[in-house]
């Protein structure tokens, strides 16, 4: 059962799945409906593959999805997915920012909320070379370092999922140039990071429950 799987691989490596469950069909469809009209697109930690069966429904018969996932056990529910116009690649993101510039939109489940400040910064940068880039996370707080790659910042709330999430949708990335400056902030220890999300969690939680 891949809930199950999902959880086993959660307790083994916390830092890389990031998540104690797969993505319901609400937060997946949200993601997947902004690829609007690219052809190209890359996906980055796709998990079991949610958000990536509902990319393949909207993707055009000659679209092409590129998925990068590092778990090996994730790899293997993703080769059941039968689409030609799917690619499994069992790597790490940051091993293709050099290509980042040919894909049309980037669509991401990586948890970068309990990334470090490095790691985080990144795969940001990485994913602001493409030109439209879809981050979901848990917290409403990732807006500002978006916009320094990204003109356009719009965030969408999804209450139904576990826990409920915030999608980001990145548009008009800005130049390269305008993107060199860094402020260096203290890293907060991983411990703190996750409970940083479980309040906000909860507090998305009791605040959907007054609606």
């Amino acid at each position: 059962m891949r809930f199950i799987k999902f959880v086993k691989e959660f307790i083994k490596h916390p830092k890389q799945v990031g998540a104690v469950a797969e993505s319901s069909g609400f937060l997946a469809r949200t993601m997947a409906e902004q690829i609007g009209s690219a052809t190209n697109v890359v996906e980055f930690g796709p998990g079991t593959g949610s958000v990536t069966k509902e990319i393949l429904r909207q993707l055009p018969k000659h679209g092409k999805l590129t998925c990068l996932e590092i778990n090996p056990k994730f790899c293997e529910d993703l080769k059941k997915i039968n689409d030609h116009r799917l690619q499994i690649v069992n790597d790490d993101v940051r091993n293709y920012s050099r290509t980042m510039e040919n894909y049309d939109c980037v669509l991401s489940s990586l948890p970068l909320g309990i990334f470090d400040k490095t790691q985080r910064d990144k795969i940001i940068a990485i994913s602001g070379r493409a030109k439209k880039y879809v981050q979901f996370q848990y917290t409403p707080f990732l807006k500002p370092k978006l916009k320094k790659y990204f003109h356009d910042v719009e965030i969408k709330f999804v209450p139904f999922n576990l826990p409920p999430a915030f999608v980001y949708i990145s548009k008009n990335p800005k130049d390269k140039t305008q993107n060199k400056k860094t402020t260096k902030k203290t890293n907060r220890p991983f411990a703190v990071k996750v409970a940083m999300q479980i309040g906000v969690v909860i507090a998305n939680l009791w605040t959907s429950g007054l609606k």
